[in-house]
C-alpha cells in the first residue's frame, strides 16, 4: 500500500484537525514508503486546511507542527528541526524558487495562497536524494489539487467553488474563486483569490504598524490525458501592492511575479517517468520609509524615500526515471538544473547622492544535479533505500558600485575574481522495520549539502548602507565570496506505534542528530557602540554547528458513538537544541521547548477543536546577533467547523484569552523605531498577535 493511500482513512477520520494530520505526518518521515512513492510523507487535503486558511494568508502557517520565523503577513519562513530559509529545499507544484529579495520578503512559499493549497509534503532531514540537493534541513513540496477529468465518455463536467474569510484583529477580508471544466481526457481549471489586512494588534491592544498587507493571486492550469499519460500546464500571476514588515527596517512596496510550470508524468511497463519544466519572472521593490510606517516627523534612514528594486528570474528543469526492476526492487534516476538570475539596485535618495547604488549586478546562480537511488523491500518487515547525488552549483556576479560611485568596498570587490563553482556530494541511507500492523521504526543517515545563496556570497557593503539583513534582527550583513558549502551529517530514529486500523490510539517519536561543517554563521564587523545604531555590522563567515532534539505526538480516541459523537484529545511536544561550536553560543532561531494538548469533537456534521498551546521562555539566545530573550507564554485557540451539503462554515477565535506575548521566532520590532519605554542595546522583541474572532466560509457547485 502506498504512503497517500495509508493516510487517506486517517485524514478522513481526523479531517476535523489541520495540526493533527500534519503534525503526525511530520513525524512519520519515511517510514511509510513503498516501492512506487516513497517520497509521500504527508497528504493533506483542502478540507484538512481550511481552518489554516482562515487564521492566516501566510502558506507558511499551514506547515502545523513546523516552526515558521514571522516575516510580512504572507512571508513567514519555515524551520525544520532548527534549520530554515535556504537551507529547505522547497518545490511549488514540483518547481523550485529562489527569493529576488536581499530581505527574503518573497520566499518561495508566499507565492501560493493557503487557499490554493491541496497537499503537503514534508521531509524532514534524511530526505531521498532525488527530491533535491543544495539544501541540508530537508524538503517541503507544495502541489496544488490535481485536474480532474469526466468520468464518463462523451461528457462534459463543471465544477466550482466561493469562499471568503474574515479576521476581526486585521479587519483582513479575503476571498477566493475557482472554476473547473473537463471531458475524459482534457480539463481546465482557473482560480483566483485576493486578501486585504490592516496592521494588528497585540494582546494589550498596542497596534503593530507596517504589519499590514494586500496580494492578488491568479492561476491558469491545463491538462490532458491519455491512457497512463498525463501532460499538465499551469500559469499564474501574482502581485502584492503592499506588504509590511515589523521586524525589518523596510516595507515591500511592490512584487509582481509570473510564473509557467510544465509537468509531464508517463506509465511504461519498465515503470515511471517524469519531466519538468518552469520558469517564473519576478519584480520587486521595497522602500525604507515607505508610507504609514513611521510618524511623518520620524524618518529612521535621514533621506526621505528610500527605494531598492530587484529583477529575477527562475528557470530549470527536472527528469527523473523510476525503473522496477523486480518484485523487490526499483532504481530511480535523474538529473535536473535550476538556474537563478538575480540584479539588485538600490535608486539614490534624494539627498544629493549622484548614483544608484549596485548590490548585485545581474548575478547567477546555475545549480546541475544528477541522482541515483536504490530501494528494496526484503520481506515484510523490512526495507532500504540507498541513494547518492551530485550537485555542481556555479555562481557569479558583476562589477558593483555605491552610491558615490567610488566606493572603496565596491572597488575591492571588483578587484577579485567573483565566479565560485561548488561541487557537492550528498548521500542517504534508509532503513524501515515493520515487525507488524501496529508498529514501525525507521532508521536515517544522510549526508547532506548546500552552497551560499547569492547574497550570503556577493553581498558587499560593509556600513550600515550597504549591507543587507533578511533574519529579522536589524543587524546588517556582509556577504563573503570564499564562503564554502555547509556539510551536514544527520542521524534520525523514529518510531511509531498504534492501533490496527490507527483510529483508536497512537504515538510518534523520532530523534535527531546534526553535525554542521563550514556552517555559514556571522561575524561581528561592528557592534552598536561602533555602529550609532541599536544593531550590529556582521559577516557571514563559516564555522561549526551542531544540532539535536526530539518530537513526539500522540492521539488518543476517548469515546465514539452515534449519540455522542466522536470525543479524541491529542498532543505534540518538540525540543531542538542548536549550538554554534566555533564561538561556542547558540544558534539563532531556534524555538525553545514547546508543545500543545487538544481536545478535539465530531459529530456529524460539526467539528471542533480546543487547543492548548504553551513555549517554554527563550534563555538561549545568540549574542552576535543581539538576540533578545523573550518569556514562555500559553495560547488557546476555539474553532468549529460545519458541513451542510456543498456549504462549509468554519469559525475560530485565535488567542481566546488575549494574551499578550512574543514569538521567541518572530525578531524584533523595528517599526517601532527606538521607543523612549524600552531600555536596551537592541530593538525590543516583536508583538505577536492578539484574539482574533475570524469566521470562513466555502460553497461548491
Amino acid at each position: 500500500m502506498s504512503t497517500r493511500q495509508s493516510l487517506r482513512p486517517v485524514a478522513r477520520h481526523w479531517r476535523a484537525s489541520a495540526a493533527l494530520t500534519l503534525v503526525f505526518a511530520w513525524s512519520y518521515g519515511w517510514a511509510q514508503s513503498s516501492a512506487q512513492t516513497p517520497e509521500i510523507v504527508v497528504t493533506g487535503s483542502i478540507d484538512a486546511v481550511a481552518l489554516g486558511a482562515i487564521s492566516s494568508s501566510d502558506s507558511a502557517a499551514l506547515l502545523s507542527g513546523f516552526d515558521s520565523a514571522q516575516g510580512g503577513g504572507l512571508s513567514g519562513l519555515p524551520l525544520i528541526h532548527g534549520l530554515g530559509d535556504d537551507r529547505i529545499r522547497i518545490l511549488i507544484n514540483g518547481a523550485p524558487m529562489a527569493a529576488a529579495c536581499p530581505m527574503h520578503m518573497n520566499p518561495p512559499l508566499s507565492y501560493i495562497d493557503p487557499s490554493n493549497v491541496s497537499n503537503i509534503e514534508i521531509l524532514p532531514g534524511v530526505t531521498p536524494v532525488r527530491l533535491g540537493g543544495d539544501s541540508i534541513a530537508g524538503t517541503i513540496e507544495v502541489d496544488s489539487a490535481a485536474p480532474l477529468f469526466a468520468a464518463t465518455e462523451g461528457s462534459i463536467e463543471h465544477a466550482g467553488r466561493l469562499s471568503s474569510f474574515y479576521r476581526s484583529n486585521t479587519a483582513a477580508l479575503g476571498g477566493t474563486a475557482a472554476i473547473s471544466m473537463a471531458t475524459t481526457n482534457l480539463s481546465l481549471d482557473f482560480q483566483g483569490s485576493a486578501t486585504r489586512a490592516g496592521d494588528y494588534h497585540d494582546g494589550a491592544g498596542e497596534r503593530i504598524n507596517a504589519s499590514r498587507f494586500e496580494t492578488q493571486n491568479a492561476q491558469f492550469t491545463a491538462a490532458y490525458r491519455s491512457g497512463t499519460h498525463l501532460v499538465e500546464a499551469q500559469a499564474g500571476v501574482q502581485h502584492i501592492p503592499y506588504q509590511g514588515f515589523p521586524n525589518a527596517d523596510m516595507d515591500m512596496q511592490g512584487n509582481i511575479a509570473a510564473f509557467f510550470n510544465t509537468r509531464y508524468t508517463g506509465g511504461y511497463a519498465w515503470g515511471e517517468l517524469h519531466i519538468n519544466a518552469y520558469y517564473d519572472h519576478i519584480q520587486h521593490e521595497m522602500n525604507g520609509n515607505g508610507p504609514g510606517r513611521y510618524a511623518p516627523s520620524e524618518s529612521i534612514t535621514g533621506f526621505g524615500e528610500f527605494p531598492t528594486r530587484e529583477r529575477g528570474q527562475d528557470f530549470g528543469y527536472r527528469v527523473d526515471a523510476g525503473i522496477v526492476a523486480s518484485a523487490q526492487d526499483t532504481f530511480r534516476i535523474g538529473n535536473e538544473l535550476h538556474a537563478q538570475t538575480l540584479d539588485d539596485r538600490w535608486p539614490g535618495p534624494p539627498a544629493g547622492m549622484m548614483f544608484d547604488y549596485v548590490s548585485l549586478n545581474h548575478a547567477t546562480r546555475m545549480q546541475w544535479g544528477t541522482f541515483a537511488e536504490w530501494e528494496r523491500r526484503w520481506n515484510d518487515a523490512w526495507t532500504t533505500q540507498l541513494g547518492a547525488r551530485n550537485d555542481t552549483v556555479r555562481m557569479d556576479t558583476g562589477p558593483v558600485q555605491g552610491y558615490d560611485g567610488i566606493d572603496p568596498d565596491a572597488a575591492s570587490f571588483n578587484a577579485i575574481h567573483r565566479a565560485r563553482t561548488d561541487v557537492n556530494f550528498d548521500a542517504t541511507l534508509l532503513v524501515r522495520f515493520r515487525p507488524d500492523d501496529r508498529e514501525d521504526y525507521t532508521l536515517g543517515l544522510a549526508r547532506k549539502t548546500r552552497s551560499p545563496n547569492l547574497y550570503e556570497r556577493y553581498a558587499w557593503g560593509t556600513n550600515t548602507m550597504g549591507t543587507v539583513t533578511w533574519f529579522g534582527d536589524g543587524n546588517g550583513y556582509t556577504g563573503n565570496p570564499d564562503l564554502k558549502p555547509e556539510t551536514a551529517d544527520t542521524a534520525s530514529v523514529s518510531g511509531n506505534w498504534h492501533d490496527r486500523d490507527e483510529r483508536l490510539w497512537q504515538l510518534r517519536i523520532i530523534s535527531y542528530f546534526t553535525a554542521v561543517q563550514n556552517y555559514i554563521g556571522v561575524l561581528p564587523l561592528c557592534d552598536p557602540a561602533c555602529s550609532g545604531m541599536p544593531a550590529s555590522q556582521l559577516m557571514f563567515a563559516n564555522h561549526r554547528a551542531r544540532l539535536y532534539g526530539a518530537d513526539a505526538n500522540a492521539a488518543y480516541t476517548l469515546s465514539d458513538n452515534a449519540a455522542g459523537g466522536v470525543f479524541r484529545i491529542t498532543g505534540s511536544a518538540g525540543y531542538v537544541h542548536g549550538e554554534d561550536l566555533s564561538t561556542q553560543t547558540p544558534l539563532y532561531r531556534v524555538t525553545p521547548l514547546h508543545g500543545s494538548v487538544a481536545l478535539e469533537h465530531e459529530l456529524g456534521a460539526w467539528s471542533s477543536s480546543l487547543k492548548f498551546r504553551a513555549v517554554a521562555r527563550k534563555t538561549e539566545v545568540d549574542p552576535v546577533r543581539l538576540e533578545p530573550p523573550t518569556p514562555g507564554y500559553s495560547v488557546v485557540d476555539l474553532h468549529t467547523a460545519y458541513e451542510w451539503r456543498n456549504l462549509r462554515l468554519d469559525l475560530g477565535i485565535n488567542n481566546l484569552l488575549d494574551r499578550q506575548y512574543a514569538n521567541p521566532l518572530g525578531g524584533t520590532w523595528q517599526s517601532a523605531l527606538y521607543p523612549p519605554s524600552y531600555a536596551g542595546a537592541t530593538f525590543r522583541p516583536l508583538p505577536a498577535e492578539g484574539r482574533s474572532f475570524d469566521t470562513g466560509f466555502s460553497v461548491k457547485f
